[in-house]
């Protein structure tokens, strides 16, 4: 289970990179292709927590055994990813799902059998830490949203981890939200160290942003990134004795900061803050 593993690092130097922030369509007229009462075409909706499980099961899977994960971790994980989403449909009815970190992925939208709106998409993630399938299977009838998902964790060689395989079935209501929710991406993330070696991050505000979302994945330990903190301002001091223990490991560590607008609608867009570890400094 991941957030967002395939984050891309390009920043060698202390600088950073920007994914781009969801555009969205609020002025053009609905399509005719859709009952409005399941479709708002264009719109932008989020998912409302708690997801209501059905199923939740998964298993790690090494050279020598299979072991059952816990169903209370997988539904806590599932969900943390999950709450991120945004699904943002154009006047043309063509639906992309953003997730934090990664390029959006286009649904496929067609009808149900129970005259709902059928959402598919299938996606790959790639990042240092290994490969992420991911099978979304959802059928939204008015406003709520029954979700087939299945997760598939294939770890790189490089790192000391073993593949994951986890299943979930779960309904929830959906929440249509206004373009003016969601806030600008931050910009210009930086780094740089204090006297004590701690790592502090910088980054320039995004508009309409009111708080900011702080995660860090170290790469030679983690699958996934990890919530380190929410902040209002625009900088963190990473001091914890873990990333100073890894701060020279061979993949580095990267931190992924989101914008958290006045609703609490996420950005998907991130910057991405890298720092090099020993095999890119050669």
């Amino acid at each position: 289970m991941t957030r967002s593993s395939a984050t891309s690092t390009s920043a060698a130097t202390g600088a950073a990179s920007a994914t781009t922030t969801a555009s969205v369509d609020s002025t053009a007229p609905p399509a005719p292709a859709w009952d409005s009462a399941d479709l708002h075409v264009p719109g932008n909706f989020v998912l409302v927590l708690p997801l209501q499980f059905t199923l939740a099961r998964g298993v790690v899977i090494s050279d020598s055994d299979v072991t059952p994960l816990d169903e209370q971790t997988i539904r806590n994980e599932i969900t943390e990813e999950l709450r991120h989403l945004l699904f943002v449909i154009d006047s043309n009815s063509t639906m992309k799902v953003y997730s934090p970190g990664v390029p959006p992925v286009s649904a496929h939208l067609g009808v149900a059998a129970n005259g709902g709106v059928q959402i598919t998409y299938s996606q790959n993630i790639d990042s240092q830490a290994g490969t992420v399938s991911i099978t979304f299977e959802g059928t939204l009838l008015k406003e709520q949203l029954t979700v087939h998902y299945e997760q598939y964790y294939n770890p790189s060689a490089l790192i000391n981890a073993n593949a994951s395989d986890v299943v979930v079935t779960f309904s929830t209501r959906i929440r249509w939200i206004a373009p003016g929710e969601i806030p600008a991406a931050p910009r210009n993330g930086s780094y740089h160290f204090d006297a004590n070696g701690a790592i502090i991050l910088t980054w320039q505000s995004g508009q309409h942003a009111v708080a900011y979302e702080v995660y860090r994945q170290i790469s030679d330990l983690d699958q996934q990134f990890h919530l380190l903190a929410t902040v209002k301002g625009t900088s963190y001091t990473d001091s914890s004795s873990l990333a100073h223990q890894n701060l020279h490991s061979m993949k580095g560590i990267t931190y992924a900061i989101f914008s958290v607008g006045p609703t609490g609608v996420e950005n998907p867009g991130a910057i991405v803050i890298a720092i090099p570890g020993q095999a890119s400094q050669g």
